[in-house]
């Protein structure tokens, strides 16, 4: 009797395409989960630095704490968030947001005064609102 050692060629083959119908149907999948994974993280980057701020403002004693997109440099560049944010006071970098790809962000800068208000505003980040009510408690919409 001989003994039966391996697998044969065709068994190779067929296992071999089994995996490459499977990654096929995978990869579009998990890339949806890839970009909803990172409109999260932008999402969830940005309200923390927004609770940072406001605490820093009243921890500093500060009015000149302000959250705002960086634009590539240490300082605010109006409403480009694509190289990422800053949470400044004064001129000192207290927290740098980074980037985001493929997440689009647009709002104007936010400054908390030394009580942790501010004036009401919105920053709207992968088509949702995250807004900042006068006591500057900031929330997803």
């Amino acid at each position: 009797m001989r003994s039966s050692r391996g697998f044969t060629l065709v068994e190779l083959m067929i296992v071999l395409a089994i995996i490459a119908i499977v990654a096929a149907i995978a990869v579009p999948s998990y890339q949806s989960s890839i970009d909803a994974g990172r409109k999260t993280s932008a999402i969830n980057n940005l309200l923390g630095a927004l609770q940072f701020a406001r605490s820093e403002a009243v921890t500093r004693r500060s009015d000149q704490v302000k959250v705002c997109a960086s634009g590539g440099g240490s300082g605010c560049s109006g409403n480009d968030w694509s190289a990422g944010g800053v949470v400044l006071d004064g001129a000192t970098l207290l927290r740098a947001i980074p980037p985001a790809p493929g997440v689009t962000i647009t709002g104007d800068a936010i400054t908390f005064n030394d009580d942790g208000t501010t004036t009401a505003s919105s920053i709207s980040i992968a088509g949702k609102s995250i807004s900042v009510n006068i006591v500057g408690a900031a929330k997803l919409n």
